[in-house]
């Protein structure tokens, strides 16, 4: 007689309002981020505002995920690429304005 317990694993699909959820969290993490990197770059024009306003936004996100785990992933999602990308980008068009305007 087998003694070992089989455990099968339960595989949950995702409901629409999770998913719903997911989407809206991800939407509004993206906006967010273009938001306050695009606004630190347009109130300063310097190349260093994008990038500590996206270094803020990493670390906000990290800890988003760390305390709240999946119910906040579609958020941390949506910063986390986004902030890095939009301040690489406003930086490199800063870098370059400033290279063609000397």
């Amino acid at each position: 007689m087998d003694t070992h317990s089989t455990h099968h694993s339960v595989m949950t699909h995702p409901t629409a309002r999770s998913t719903a959820v997911q989407v809206g969290e991800f939407v509004v993490g993206v906006a967010g981020a273009y938001l306050a990197v695009g606004a630190a770059w347009a109130a300063s024009g310097t190349l260093w505002a994008p990038l500590v306003v996206a270094a803020a936004l990493i670390a906000i996100a990290a800890l988003v995920e760390v305390r709240l785990g999946p119910r906040a992933t579609g958020f941390v999602v949506g910063v986390l690429p986004t902030a890095v990308v939009t301040a690489g980008l406003l930086t490199a068009l800063t870098s370059v304005l400033s290279h063609l305007s000397t």
